[in-house]
């Protein structure tokens, strides 16, 4: 696994550097051609992790809507960084903050009723002192 996510980088790279220096149009297509690639490698391996999370969140005891935020945080800090790096690829620093600023807002957001959750366990601790 590891040879082919390193071989698909290896062309990526190639195709991005040569892409932008005789079409630099072209070089971000190869950029997102090559995300794409390494994603659908990968795409097995993430079963795995959620089916991981899913199981470990149900031995604990924890609320199955929990490991679903978490999951979908995770995912938003991931897609996040890869436009923001793309951002940067092509020079374009302003939007890469923006993009950023946008993931973080947006994981506030869907990690509110985590913290609404603590809160409340929070405060029924602090009743029962």
């Amino acid at each position: 696994m590891i040879f082919k996510l390193l071989g698909i980088s290896a062309v990526g790279i190639v195709a991005y550097g040569l892409l932008k220096a005789y079409k630099p149009e072209y070089a971000v297509l190869s950029e997102v051609g090559c995300a794409a690639a390494l994603f659908f490698l990968i795409s097995g391996e993430l079963e795995n992790v959620t089916s991981f999370f899913t199981h470990t969140m149900a031995a604990s005891g924890v609320e199955f809507s929990f490991s679903g935020i978490l999951l979908k945080v995770l995912g938003v800090a991931l897609v996040t960084q890869f436009a923001a790096d793309a951002a940067r690829d092509n020079a374009q620093q302003a939007l890469a903050q923006k993009i950023e600023f946008a993931g973080k807002v947006l994981i506030l957001a869907l990690a509110l009723p985590v913290l609404k959750a603590i809160l409340q366990m929070i405060s029924e601790f602090s009743k029962n002192l």
